[in-house]
């Protein structure tokens, strides 16, 4: 099987430097561009199964980037909660907040730890795994994609090092239960 998993386009808050995590941000028409650019990396691609994220900036990228398509939606895609930093400047960041966040996450904030996204991206992939097709399409959050790669890596790769922007395609492949990446596309 083939799974190719895309990042939302550009959301209000990305354009807007703001935190997002499940504040239910809405695309922006750049966001919507980039949508229709990922949609043509994914042209001729015929997907037995389509899931999203149930925030609308994964949904409506899904549905822009495929068009006709019913997405299957469901919360194990969000981006990792961010607990009261939702929709605040990224500016807002003071170095007790980062010792926090270093320390366990956003969960003294309300939010998640690494551990709980990591095991929504886990409990996703074992999903996928049972899966009887040739191609699905995922459409989530910067922080899931790159989850799930460090997962199939089975290392955990620097944030500064592994470029995920708006509408990265991060094709992979599993065989057995067996993941590999095959393709990490990222727009210009």
């Amino acid at each position: 099987m083939r799974v190719y998993i895309v990042r939302h386009g550009e959301s209000e808050n990305n354009l807007n430097k703001r935190w997002t995590g499940w504040f239910d941000a809405a695309l922006t028409e750049k966001g919507y561009e980039d949508a229709r650019g990922a949609g043509k990396i994914l042209d001729g691609v015929t997907f037995e199964r389509v899931f999203s994220s149930d925030l609308q900036r994964a949904r409506n990228t899904a549905l822009t980037a495929l068009p006709g398509c019913c997405p299957e939606t469901t919360p194990l895609l969000r981006e990792i909660n961010v607990g009261s930093l939702a929709d605040q400047p990224l500016s807002c960041l003071t170095k007790e907040i980062n010792e926090m966040i270093a320390e366990s996450g956003y969960k003294k904030l309300g939010g998640e730890s690494r551990e709980d996204i990591a095991a929504r991206v886990r409990t996703f992939r074992e999903q996928l795994e049972g899966l009887d097709c040739e191609n699905a399409a995922v459409f989530t959050h910067a922080g899931w994609l790159r989850e799930f790669l460090d997962q199939v890596m089975g290392i955990s790769l620097s944030r500064d090092r592994v470029k995920c922007g708006n509408c990265t395609v991060g094709i992979f492949d599993c065989t057995g239960g067996k993941w590999r990446l095959h393709s990490w596309i990222n727009p210009m």
